[in-house]
C-alpha cells in the first residue's frame, strides 16, 4: 500500500509540472506580424477589357504568410459573387489552392461586400512562388457562370 501510495503522488507532482508547463508557454507573447504588403496585384477586367472592376493582389507580412485579397468596385449587387484563389507552386503543397472560402477565409465576396481574403500559409522555402487569382460571377437566372478572372504574376 505504501508503494502505491508513493507512485500516485508521484504521479501527481508529474502532473503538476505537465500544468505548469503548459501554463508557461501559454503565457508567451504572440508574434506580431506586421508589415502586410501588396507584392503583386492586378485588375479585374471583363473579357480582358478596360473598364477595371475591382483588384486582385497576392500579399505577405513580416511573418512570411502570404493570402490573396480582392477588393471589387462597387460593392457586389444581389446576382453577383466574386472570389481570391491563392495557388502554391513548389514545396510540398505544390498545387494547393485555397480561397476565400477555405477554413481561415473570410468567405467570398457577396452583395452588400467588397473584399474577401484567402487564408495565410506561411512559407519560408525560397523555392515556394504563389500566384493570386480573382474569378467574379454572375447569376442570370441558371446558377453563377463565370465572367471575369484574373492573377497576378507568378513570385514569392
Amino acid at each position: 500500500m505504501k508503494t502505491l501510495g508513493i507512485v500516485l503522488s508521484t504521479a501527481g507532482l508529474a502532473g503538476v509540472g505537465v500544468i505548469a508547463l503548459a501554463t508557461s508557454v501559454q503565457a508567451a507573447p504572440a508574434v506580431n506580424c506586421s508589415g502586410a504588403t501588396s507584392i503583386s496585384s492586378a485588375s479585374i477586367l471583363r473579357d480582358h477589357r478596360p473598364p477595371s472592376w475591382g483588384s486582385v493582389r497576392l500579399v505577405r507580412d513580416s511573418c512570411s504568410q502570404y493570402w490573396a485579397e480582392i477588393t471589387m468596385r462597387p460593392r457586389l449587387t444581389a446576382n453577383q459573387r466574386a472570389n481570391a484563389y491563392l495557388v502554391q507552386h513548389g514545396g510540398s503543397n505544390a498545387g494547393r489552392t485555397l480561397s476565400c472560402d477555405s477554413s481561415g477565409g473570410n468567405g467570398a465576396v457577396t452583395a452588400g461586400q467588397r473584399t474577401c481574403r484567402t487564408p495565410k500559409v506561411k512559407s519560408t522555402d525560397k523555392s515556394v512562388t504563389f500566384i493570386a487569382i480573382a474569378r467574379e460571377f454572375h447569376n442570370y437566372g441558371g446558377g453563377y457562370q463565370e465572367i471575369s478572372e484574373n492573377a497576378t504574376s507568378r513570385t514569392r
